[in-house]
């Protein structure tokens, strides 16, 4: 049981280390906020985090029965990345009008629960991952492994997103800069990701 638990911590804390919308986003509350606001959306994050792990074992059996599912769930995430590219262009937009913050704080818990439900990266990585952990016997079948690697992987996003927030404690003013650009960056991203999905899909 132990093992599978760092296993679930180690894989979900190596999934969410390279910079992506959670981790961008949590610094950019953090600088705006504080560090309580940032610990709440981490929370919701986390929670969300957990339910994708489950969904993407679901996901993993839909695709080995149905394989045409895989095109329907890609083609849903180019809706989510246009949407994302949209909405942050428009709180940029919003931003110019008058100073806008991203989530109050007893808003953040609910707002890193919305922003990690439509982070679909997570059901595929841990779809891939946990296929491959099963495949060469690493971990074992079985709703006590499940729910116990399920619970490394909520706890390793809680612990990278934490180290984030000390990590931009420490570069705060050097960060602030850079976080001027947070709307504009994340727009380009999901868009680029949308176009990228898109072209493998059809092209």
């Amino acid at each position: 049981m132990l093992t599978h638990f760092i296993l679930g911590f180690v894989t979900s804390f190596l999934g969410f280390t390279p910079p992506s919308m959670l981790n961008l986003t949590v610094g950019k509350i953090f600088i705006d906020e504080n560090k309580n606001s940032a610990r709440h959306f981490i929370f919701g994050a986390a929670i969300v985090v957990f339910f994708q792990f489950l969904l993407s074992i679901v996901v993993i059996s839909l695709i080995h029965k149905f394989p045409e599912i895989l095109f329907w769930i890609k083609n849903v995430a180019i809706l989510v990345f246009i949407y994302l590219s949209f909405f942050y262009l428009q709180k940029e937009y919003a931003s110019k009008q008058k100073v806008q913050q991203i989530c109050s704080q007893k808003k953040c818990f609910s707002y890193g629960i919305k922003l990690s439900f439509i982070n679909m990266f997570a059901i595929p990585f841990f779809a891939l991952v946990y296929s491959f952990l099963i495949t060469k016997g690493f971990i074992f079948e079985g709703y006590n492994y499940l729910l116990t690697f399920g619970l490394g992987t909520s706890l390793g996003v809680i612990a990278v997103l934490s180290s984030y927030v000390l990590l931009i404690k420490k570069m705060e003013t050097s960060v602030a800069r850079i976080m001027v650009f947070f709307n504009p960056l994340m727009s380009i991203i999901t868009g680029f990701l949308a176009v990228l999905t898109i072209i493998k899909l059809y092209f």
